[in-house]
């Protein structure tokens, strides 16, 4: 049986143990409901103003813009035209024209600018560009940070959750040093107090519903800033085991239910795919990790008619790939592509934000996190090529390649996730070299066992501004995976469609669950990517919240037939 206590927590070591100051304290963000007049826009230090980009259809700034005769004065020194406002986007042959983002001192001496928002843009290029626009002003870590919005009530309604959460997320600063003798300096950290103030001017519009749709972006934000705080920590700092021990920190008072399936516990399981890539780890801190949320709502009748059938809750389950660095094994990777490999645990740090954003939002969706926490470290104890393993399910696994060790700690995670019956099973993980290859660093690609589910995330994705790619994965890929002296083998050597291989090979492990596999070839992107200013992305988080809420909203669809 599994250690069942929110507060049961790892052996550690001093070397292990994580300051305080570690995870970053969002801003504060309130919604005012008063016209800003320009006497106290003079008063205001750094001032983000966004209209609607239909407004600039006539050719003329739009009437009653706060800041209009500093902004008209700055295109005439420029000789722009208003249009010049507008982004342009890629045609006949010409690359796309970004948009201006004018900047003026105002009279008080605050630093103002102006974005021409297009609603009708994607998610994912609006909050690109309000990224780009925040930047001059967030540079300055301000204390305070003034977002005006000019425009309807419609206009106001669709801007306010980008702007509030690309401002939140870029606020905070990841910590640069987890010394336990050392302070973390990084702006918005608990122990400075310096947090952070923004404020959303709002004009008289429906509070209600605006601070509703606030909430939810606040958790999104939470969620993405902790699995970005998690993947920046040093392998020496967070290890398998110190991932365990902050976990009852996180879920204290949500409601949320820990167990863990620790190395002896799982031996007696057999859960001999897991184990094979722990094994090589010297402190032996590897687990699984299995958190619940069960929401505490009145079940839903299916036919009011009915006084005894009731609707039970949408039950999903979360499966996140949690290697704390990765050697390689014994095929040792190489120095240039070892670098890096401590935010191997993007996909465990992405189950639990969005486990702990669902119970902050009371979403009516029961929700598994399911963290498969270990190293793969090379040592005398480490798995081999050649070995064959037997997994939780039955199945022999044929080892091939010792730095495919993300499915084989998968594979009996998700048979786990998969045994307690879930109307769908995510996962989450930097899995493959090849889903990098195809896609690049700035989408990520998935796989899903069945249309609605295919079509489902894409949706969310888009709305999330978190952008995917749906890859097929057809059943005579197994061939590849056949081996002489096992159930499967776990990869080949030659590298080719290495994504559709690993993704054949989970399936094997997943039953006749509804499954969406997620490969986090955008978990790190160089200068940031959509919302998000730093090279860790936090690619997952956003898009999960979304996922749930939907959920929470419309329900599950039946099963179509799989692909």
């Amino acid at each position: 049986m599994p250690v069942t206590s929110p507060r049961a927590r790892a052996p550690r070591s001093s070397a292990d143990v994580l300051p305080p100051d570690w995870q970053p304290v969002l801003p504060r963000v309130f919604l005012e409901s008063g016209k800003l007049k320009d006497s106290v826009l003079n008063e205001l230090t750094h001032v983000l103003v966004l209209f609607p980009a239909s407004l600039l259809a006539g050719g003329q700034l739009p009437q009653g813009l706060p800041g209009a005769v500093l902004l008209k004065q700055i295109l005439g020194r420029q000789r722009k035209k208003p249009t010049a406002l507008l982004r342009v986007g890629a045609g006949s042959g010409k690359m796309p024209q970004e948009a201006l983002v004018p900047e003026a001192t105002t009279l008080g001496g605050g630093l103002i600018r102006w974005l021409a928002v297009d609603p009708d843009a994607s998610t994912f290029l609006r909050h690109q560009q309000l990224r780009q626009a925040l930047s001059g002003l967030l540079a300055e870590q301000p204390a305070r940070l003034d977002i005006v919005f000019h425009g309807s009530a419609g206009f106001v309604a669709s801007a306010m959750p980008d702007a509030a959460y690309v401002a939140a997320v870029n606020r905070v600063s990841m910590p640069k040093t987890v010394a336990a003798d050392k302070t973390t300096k990084a702006a918005g950290t608990a122990k400075s107090g310096k947090t952070g103030e923004i404020r959303l001017w709002v004009g008289a519009r429906d509070q209600a519903f605006l601070s509703t749709s606030l909430a939810g972006v606040m958790a999104t934000a939470e969620a993405n800033t902790l699995t970005r705080a998690l993947c920046v920590l040093p392998p020496n700092q967070l290890t398998p085991g110190s991932f365990r021990a902050l976990i009852p920190g996180q879920i204290k008072g949500l409601g949320i239910r820990c167990d863990t399936y620790d190395v002896a516990q799982l031996k007696k399981m057999k859960a001999g795919a897991f184990l094979a890539v722990a094994q090589g780890s010297p402190e032996q801190d590897a687990a699984i990790v299995r958190l619940t949320y069960v929401p505490k709502v009145k079940p839903v009748k299916r036919d009011p008619k009915d006084k005894s059938a009731t609707q039970a809750l949408p039950y999903v389950a979360l499966v996140g790939k949690g290697i704390c660095f990765d050697t390689g094994g014994h095929n040792l990777k190489p120095a240039r592509y070892m670098a890096g490999m401590h935010e191997d645990m993007a996909g465990a740090a992405i189950a639990l934000s969005v486990i702990q954003a669902a119970a902050r939002l009371q979403l009516p969706v029961r929700v598994d996190a399911w963290l498969a926490l270990s190293r793969n470290d090379i040592g005398p104890g480490a798995y081999r090529q050649g070995d064959v393993v037997t997994a939780l399910n039955g199945s022999t696994i044929e080892i091939v390649h010792t730095d495919a060790e993300g499915r084989m700690v998968l594979a009996d995670t998700l048979t786990l996730a998969a045994a307690a019956k879930p109307d769908m099973v995510l996962d989450f993980a930097t899995l493959t070299g090849s889903m990098t290859t195809a896609l690049g660093n700035r989408m990520s690609g998935f796989f899903a066992s069945q249309r609605h589910l295919r079509a489902r995330l894409e949706e969310v994705g888009a709305a999330a501004g978190e952008r995917l790619m749906p890859f097929v994965m057809p059943d005579d890929y197994d061939s590849a995976l056949e081996s002489q002296v096992a159930d499967i083998k776990q990869c080949t050597l030659d590298g080719e469609a290495d994504h559709i291989l690993a993704a054949r090979f989970l399936n094997c492990f997943v039953g006749d669950a509804a499954w969406l596999h997620l490969d986090l070839s955008a978990a790190t992107c160089k200068g940031g990517l959509g919302a998000i200013g730093t090279d860790t992305t936090g690619f997952g988080a956003a898009l999960t919240v979304q996922l749930l809420q939907s959920i929470a909203v419309k329900g599950l669809a039946r099963s179509s037939p799989a692909f």
